[in-house]
């Protein structure tokens, strides 16, 4: 059971407040946590953020798939709660440091149509900058995250001086083109147990997304990028390793229809081999891969997680988190 849950968990290694404008504080104390919640009212929406303060260039993480609302109460998710808090705490030697809450998060509004499609998302923390007068910023996050980073690169580059992946993590997702795999897939989201039923309202839009460099080669951005990636550990192979620790009775899927779908898939060889089929042909990493290098050219720094000494991955990526900061604290001097 627990070799099942950690597989679906690496699948996503990726009320409404009425105010006047301004800023005001939720309460959270910084002694406790080491940043202080507020809110603000934008030209979008009113959003919590997570003030980490510190002086200089401003950097703002943008949240990936899981939501850090809800991680500390999550004992599951709670390591990821802290590592995420202390790497931002730590960036605050260096950075002036926000972490807004995207909508439907935290104490972020919660209204609106499409509100976890990446364009809407893109476009409510430019609302957060100019709320707070932030003319530019450096960008950091995981999972979805680079998503939203490669959107604001492409079509706002003033307001984006460096963008930094903290985690192993895909823009371009596997192209979903038939009912099969998009049933699948819609199921795999419920891996992100923070989010409950609402899983699949949030992962889901990030399989519609595809920057423009990713068909267009003439597409340059001349933006600094941080890059992590693995080639044994990369999504698309998480995703099929959860077909190795498929059971009869799946019973800690909180949720039932998913928990469904997964007992009738162990059952399934016949689909099991379709869906690894499906997935062998449809690899999208080289492609990925080959479409940054095009865009970024010199602007890119590449590290291969697979490289990097340790015993296992996790201590891998530890080591690759060290290197990670290492990097914004390089660029946090540069003009």
């Amino acid at each position: 059971m627990k070799s099942l849950l950690t597989a679906i968990l690496c699948l996503f290694l990726f009320t409404t407040y009425g105010q006047d404008s301004g800023i005001t504080e939720t309460g959270t104390s910084s002694d406790s946590e080491g940043y202080e919640a507020k809110m603000i009212q934008t030209s979008r929406m009113n959003m919590e953020y997570m003030d980490f303060g510190g002086k200089g260039k401003v950097l703002i993480h943008i949240q990936g798939v899981h939501n850090a609302s809800a991680l500390k109460n999550d004992f599951t998710y709670f390591q990821n709660y802290i590592a995420w808090k202390d790497m931002l705490i730590k960036a605050s030697e260096h950075y002036r440091v926000y972490a807004p809450m995207y909508r439907g998060r935290g104490n972020s509004d919660k209204d609106g149509d499409d509100i976890f499609k990446v364009e809407n998302i893109a476009m409510d923390i430019l609302a957060f900058m100019d709320a707070m007068k932030i003319e530019s910023a450096t960008l950091i996050g995981r999972t979805t995250a680079p998503q939203v980073m490669l959107y604001l690169a492409e079509n706002h580059p003033n307001r984006v001086d460096a963008m930094v992946v903290s985690d192993n993590s895909m823009y371009k997702t596997i192209a979903i083109h038939n009912d099969e795999i998009k049933e699948f897939m819609f199921y795999c989201s419920y891996g992100a147990m923070d989010l409950g039923d609402l899983a699949p309202d949030i992962v889901m839009p990030s399989y519609d997304y595809e920057p423009i460099f990713y068909t267009d080669d003439t597409k340059k951005i001349d933006i600094p990028l941080y890059w992590p990636y693995s080639e044994e550990m990369n999504v698309v192979k998480m995703n099929l390793s959860l077909l190795n620790y498929l059971q009869a009775d799946n019973g800690f899927i909180p949720n039932e229809n998913a928990r469904q779908y997964f007992n009738d898939l162990y059952a399934n060889k016949e689909l099991q081999n379709r869906i690894k089929q499906y997935y062998a042909e449809n690899d999208p990493t080289q492609k990925n891969m080959d479409a940054l290098k095009n865009a970024f050219g010199n602007n890119l720094t590449l590290q291969n997680i697979d490289q990097i000494e340790g015993a296992n991955y996790m201590e891998k990526f530890e080591k690759g988190d060290e290197l990670m900061m290492g990097y914004l604290i390089s660029i946090s001097s540069k003009d």
